[in-house]
């Protein structure tokens, strides 16, 4: 066969679909929530890992019909994201995190907005900012990070411009 020339018959495989990764979300934290506007800043300078989990609400219930076996209706739920990394000083979102004015405030001070965005879609969230911790440790070691995000209610979806 000469070289560049394709035969007739010739098939090219597929290539396999590449798994989602998870930097393909980005997250932003509102750091003017007080404000009419807000200033998103990104987790993505200190953030490493985000477990998410829907703490989903539900009831049972056992109907005679159904000789004993029960039945299970979702009937709401509450976002919370646990979110580790490392103290990073001079990034605008841990900064604000690990600030007098919310590390060391309750109640609204710990209010905020959440903004999670993958290709063209976000999500945006009122949340409560709980259980920030710097961790502090070996000497030797990096300071890490670790916060327990809250959402409270119902969230905004949405899909940004191209």
């Amino acid at each position: 066969m000469e070289e560049g020339k394709v035969l007739s018959a010739e098939v090219l495989p597929s290539n396999p679909t590449p798994p989602e990764m998870n930097y393909e979300t980005e997250v932003f934290l509102n750091t003017s929530p007080n404000e009419d506007i807000p200033t998103w800043a990104s987790f993505g300078g200190f953030m490493k890992n985000m477990t998410q989990s829907l703490n989903e609400v539900f009831t049972q219930g056992t109907y005679y019909k159904d000789k004993g076996w029960a039945s299970t209706i979702v009937t709401g739920g509450q976002l919370t994201l646990t979110v580790t990394g490392d103290v990073m000083p001079g990034d605008a979102a841990c900064d604000y995190l690990l600030g007098e004015d919310v590390l060391y405030n309750f109640g609204k001070a710990r209010f905020s907005h959440l903004k999670l965005v993958k290709d063209k879609k976000y999500i945006i969230w009122p949340i409560t900012l709980a259980n920030i911790t710097p961790a502090y440790g070996d000497s030797g070691a990096v300071n890490s990070i670790t916060l327990t995000i809250h959402g409270n209610g119902k969230p905004v979806l949405g899909t940004t411009e191209a």
